[in-house]
């Protein structure tokens, strides 16, 4: 019964969107061919497997979901959007290391939705890709985790809080060292900033970078062998935005917060 359960729920794509149709409210069935595109005899055959289930009750003119259909239903739907996402970009997803990501964050990675793969173009293979570049500019405000060094970085992040954009970084100990050392001058103009905060992890922040603004987020990993690739994937849906300040709170707590008297 359980094998012939979850082939009900998931070997037919029809199935699950006629359940995931009926989630929403009960419907007839004119109602549901016109919203499915179907021919009445196919869309009746699966209406009778899943009644047959005990999935779908017919009650007069209307189908709908049984109380455990409900239920069924709702924790079904959560796991269909976590395929999707990590369906729609596998490869990235099985090739770099996710395990930095705290488990009830990601418990919840299906609220990222459509993810596209961002990369940089060959002429600046070092820096931010255009896209993301070009959407931090239209942003009011920057949440970032980054645990590597980039000096091209630092003078994006001047151009942004010049612009009027708050921006709130958080690095681990060797990328701040690295810059107090060789690039006192452009730290010393980021903490003159009213509209800037800097934020020293301590502990290991594992991710290349989680950059997160009010109009999309963007991950960055590294591979399992460690190495860095410079390319995110980026999602501008409103769930992922909530996910991405989540995340970079979670650094938040474990860090100080820098203040000029450092340098």
């Amino acid at each position: 019964m359980k094998l012939e359960l979850l082939g009900t729920l998931f070997l037919s794509d029809k199935r699950k969107d006629l359940l995931l149709l009926l989630i929403e409210r009960p419907r007839e069935i004119e109602e549901i061919k016109n919203t499915l595109n179907g021919a009445s005899s196919a869309i009746m055959t699966q209406i009778k497997i899943l009644i047959g289930q005990g999935l779908i009750v017919h009650e007069g003119d209307t189908y709908k979901l049984s109380s455990m259909g409900e239920v069924i239903v709702n924790k079904m739907e959560p796991l269909l959007n976590t395929l999707n996402v990590y369906e729609e970009n596998r490869d990235y997803w099985q090739n770099h290391n996710v395990n930095s990501i705290p488990s009830s964050l990601l418990n919840q990675i299906e609220v990222l939705g459509h993810c596209e793969l961002v990369e940089p173009e060959l002429d600046r293979m070092y820096d931010l890709p255009k896209r993301i570049e070009a959407e931090l500019f239209k942003s009011t405000y920057l949440m970032e985790v980054s645990s590597y060094f980039s000096p091209a970085l630092s003078s994006l992040y001047l151009k942004l809080i010049r612009k009027g954009i708050n921006v709130s970084l958080i690095i681990t100990e060797p990328v701040f060292e690295r810059f107090r050392n060789e690039y006192v001058e452009l730290l010393e103009e980021y903490l003159n900033k009213e509209n800037s905060n800097l934020f020293v992890c301590a502990c290991n922040i594992g991710l290349a970078s989680s950059t997160v603004t009010d109009r999309f987020l963007a991950l960055s990993f590294f591979y399992k062998n460690g190495i860095y690739h410079n390319h995110a994937l980026m999602s501008v849906e409103k769930g992922s935005i909530s996910w991405g300040e989540s995340l970079f709170l979670h650094y938040r707590k474990n860090s100080r917060q820098i203040t000029k008297s450092e340098l």
